[in-house]
């Protein structure tokens, strides 16, 4: 049945450009909009498909955060290499005006037969005639899938919010945000096990270079643990949805393995929880360039 849930999602690409892009509230319009997206890569190359999608704020990390109109010049030619993906983990805000998706990807540069293969984060939010634009993209390697991908598409548990417009307010929501996200950090430092303990969502998800991803956050834990993978970050910005109950952060992070520091920038998909309280989704490390 999930299989064919996909399948059935695919077809959406071969409709008319609005409505492969528009947001009808509910996570199949977000699914479709990320199907046509790489659709239109494979149709009129990775450039023109980027372009497409994203507008004066879409940020890509190349490797670090870089608008994607300044990254994709418009004199520049088109990228003759082949990318592929395909969503596996997405969710929609109540307000439908917000998600993200996620999911396998595979990249080759048809210079030569090296194939490389990762893991993608799309967070997408609607401009004002509610078409779906590409706030921000980032990516992973790691080898080869060896696993089938588990699908969860999830719409909201309800609809219901509380519309927040006034300037003020809505920036005093992106600092709660931040706020966890700092808090989140100085546990790290003080007790990294606890740390994600606390604020890692059950089925919370970790995209950690090299490694297909990590689900679960005792899974999660034991992989930090077992690795020797000690974390910190340094909070910069966070993004979140009018409906209130999804949220991402990014910044930097420090990480040490086998006695090697190395920098690496992170993003993380935060939603609220029951109580209120605000739990990682997902969370992806990428290589920074220092």
């Amino acid at each position: 049945m999930k299989r064919y849930f996909s399948l059935l999602f695919l077809f959406l690409v071969f409709t008319k450009d609005n409505f492969g892009q528009q947001s009808n509230g509910r996570v199949n319009s977000l699914i479709a909009a990320e199907n046509y997206f790489a659709a239109y890569a494979k149709d009129k190359g990775i450039r023109d498909a980027f372009l497409k999608v994203s507008d004066e704020n879409t940020l890509l990390y190349k490797p670090n955060p870089v608008k994607a109109e300044a990254f994709f010049d418009k004199k520049s030619s088109n990228d003759p290499g082949k990318l592929d993906w395909s969503p596996s983990f997405a969710k929609i805000s109540k307000s439908g005006d917000w998600g993200f998706t996620s999911g396998a990807y595979s990249y080759n540069s048809n210079i030569n037969t090296t194939t490389v293969y990762g893991q993608y984060l799309s967070v997408w939010r609607t401009n004002s005639k509610g078409v779906w634009k590409l706030a921000l993209r980032t990516e992973m390697i790691h080898p080869k899938p060896s696993n089938e991908p588990n699908l969860s598409f999830a719409d909201p548990k309800s609809f219901r919010f509380f519309r927040q417009i006034a300037e003020g307010r809505l920036k005093q929501r992106e600092e709660l945000i931040l706020t966890s996200d700092k808090l989140f950090s100085k546990t790290l430092l003080d007790n990294q096990r606890l740390a994600y303990d606390t604020f890692f969502a059950e089925e919370g998800r970790l995209l950690f270079p090299g490694y297909e991803p990590i689900i679960g956050k005792t899974k999660v834990n034991n992989f930090l643990s077992r690795q020797q993978i000690g974390v910190e970050t340094i909070p910069s910005v966070a993004n979140r949805a009018l409906g209130s109950d999804l949220a991402y952060t990014y910044g930097k992070a420090l990480i040490t393995r086998d006695g090697i520091t190395k920098m690496f920038n992170y993003t993380r998909i935060w939603e609220s929880q029951e109580g209120f309280s605000w739990n990682i989704l997902l969370e992806i490390y990428t290589p920074s360039e220092e």
